[in-house]
């Protein structure tokens, strides 16, 4: 068995340090410094992080980010905060679907990916006459 694992952190309390002390502080502007937290956070794990031995990097723009964070905040509050059941999943759906491999670089195969379905038997077909039959009259 591969002992390589699928997916590596390698950051280290000094950058984490960083990390927090500028989403910290960009936390007080809204919307524009949730966004930019948002990125920020996102840029950071993905630098740190190897998935299948390759380098990811984190590619959303900041306009695009804050079209997001806006839409789902209205949202939040239009239903008095019950709409964090779907936001939640939805920015981690939203920071999964903006990483990709650096350099477009191809994954490996992954070792947890469940195997393929088997093909559905075939019907039987009826063995093929070479010689088509003669008619006698």
């Amino acid at each position: 068995m591969n002992d390589q694992k699928v997916i590596q952190f390698n950051a280290t309390a000094g950058s984490y340090f960083v990390v927090f002390l500028v989403t910290a502080i960009m936390a007080y502007i809204p919307l524009f410094g949730w966004a930019f937290s948002f990125n920020y956070m996102n840029e950071w794990l993905a630098n740190n992080s190897l998935v299948n031995g390759k380098k990811v990097a984190y590619k959303a723009g900041y306009g695009e980010t804050l079209k997001f964070l806006f839409i789902n905040l209205l949202l939040l509050l239009i239903t008095l905060g019950i709409y964090i059941f779907w936001f939640a999943p939805k920015s981690y759906r939203y920071a999964a679907d903006h990483v990709s491999y650096v350099d477009g670089a191809t994954p490996a195969p992954a070792s947890f990916a469940p195997p393929a379905a088997p093909s559905p038997p075939t019907a039987p077909q009826p063995p093929v006459n070479p010689t088509p039959p003669t008619v006698v009259q």
